[in-house]
């Protein structure tokens, strides 16, 4: 998949100067290349010149053959360090490493080109390119850097600004700083509605990325609420606004998955299955009553609870099922993809489990479930009777 974009994208990028030449053998293991007074470019197997070497990288990025570009490029950076052909070499060659997915590689050279070269016409994608894959690198702390020199540019238009807005607020929500990451969403957010990016039905990254972050922001308040200290008469409000929060969250996830990259589908597919894997765990956590003291009904409180919130295991399976399923459609074989899988495990192993237990009850499920509903519509008529 990386490769395929890579491509489109050398096709349309790629520069190049000097006369054609054929690619030079290589070695990656060799030493690193010299310049000799003579502007020779000394490579592992003898000598090139700069056109010849250019020429040989324009030509292998635009029949993606990403190892042949990476190393004349290379080549090219060691030797060339200014000059107006700089950038171009250390921006192809950055579109190589993509190829490649060397994508930590090809994010250092984006950031060194911004950094080195900051009037170069690439300068500006560079960035946002860099941000793009901190964000796969799941390297919030660089995220946040090259959001922030992203937008001190004077160049920057409304979707570099979304995107640098909506990098940043992931950064600073993936760090702690939610106060200042809700601000940030809510201004990208804010670009996206005034342009009308959110009527497109496949979102540009940018947007998905905002959506991504608030579901992140919102994720993590909806958690905070936890019931281990919540009083008997306080539990149902306290998971109808974990609930609520839950829901909030998986909508702006549900809005990230219409992403053009599907990547953040990835991402935001695996957090809707991990909130609902996580709520379980939350509520499976809660102590048995005072009252609960003989065996008999801690087996009673233990089916109750494991079989009335079963459903949550089971919804979180389904979310994760449909996330493993796009990446095997798109070759996704990213680590959110691999956390997935290990999470679909886990509960399918936590379910068997729990059935295993509640197999050795003097009762079966389908009573506990009986009770369960006998239990649900007695509360209904009670609560029907204070209202009239």
């Amino acid at each position: 998949m990386a490769g395929k974009i890579v491509g489109v994208a050398a096709l349309l990028l790629v520069a190049c100067g000097g006369e054609v030449a054929a690619p030079p053998a290589k070695s990656p293991q060799l030493p690193a290349p010299t310049v000799t007074t003579q502007n020779a470019i000394i490579t592992p197997n003898g000598t090139s010149t700069e056109p010849e070497l250019a020429r040989a990288g324009a030509d292998a990025l635009l029949k993606q053959q990403w190892r042949e570009a990476a190393d004349a490029y290379a080549l090219l950076v060691k030797a060339i360090t200014d000059g107006p052909n700089a950038p171009t070499y250390l921006f192809n060659l950055a579109l190589a490493y993509e190829g490649l997915e060397q994508r930590d590689k090809a994010r250092d050279c984006y950031r060194e080109l911004a950094k080195r070269f900051a009037q170069s016409p690439n300068a500006r994608s560079s960035l946002v390119r860099a941000a793009t894959l901190s964000a796969y690198l799941e390297d919030w702390k660089a995220l946040g850097e090259i959001a922030d020199a992203l937008l001190a540019r004077p160049d920057v238009d409304d979707a570099d600004r979304m995107m640098a807005l909506g990098a940043r607020g992931l950064s600073k929500v993936e760090l702690g700083d939610e106060q200042g990451a809700r601000k940030d969403i809510l201004d990208g957010l804010d670009i996206s509605d005034r342009t009308h990016y959110t009527s497109q039905d496949v979102l540009p990254v940018a947007v998905a990325q905002l959506r991504f972050a608030f579901g992140e922001w919102k994720r993590l308040q909806s958690e905070k609420i936890k019931f281990q200290s919540v009083a008997v008469n306080d539990f149902l409000a306290a998971i109808e606004a974990r609930c609520a929060g839950l829901l909030e969250a998986q909508y702006e996830y549900a809005e990230a998955v219409h992403a053009s990259d599907p990547h953040w589908a990835a991402m935001a597919g695996y957090r809707v299955g991990e909130m609902y894997r996580t709520l379980h765990a939350d509520l499976m956590a809660i102590k048995p009553p005072p009252e609960v003291k003989t065996e008999r009904l801690r087996q009673v409180f233990y089916a109750f609870m494991h079989i009335r919130y079963r459903v949550l295991l089971e919804k979180g399976m389904r979310q994760l099922e449909q996330t493993i399923a796009l990446g095997k459609r798109v070759n996704d074989t990213s680590a959110w993809i691999k956390r997935a899988e290990a999470a679909k495990k886990e509960m399918e192993t936590a379910i068997a489990e729990e059935k295993a237990v509640i197999a050795k009850f003097p009762f079966t499920e389908d009573e506990v479930k009986q009770s369960l509903k006998d239990l649900a519509d007695k509360v209904a008529k009670e609560q029907a009777k204070k209202k009239n």
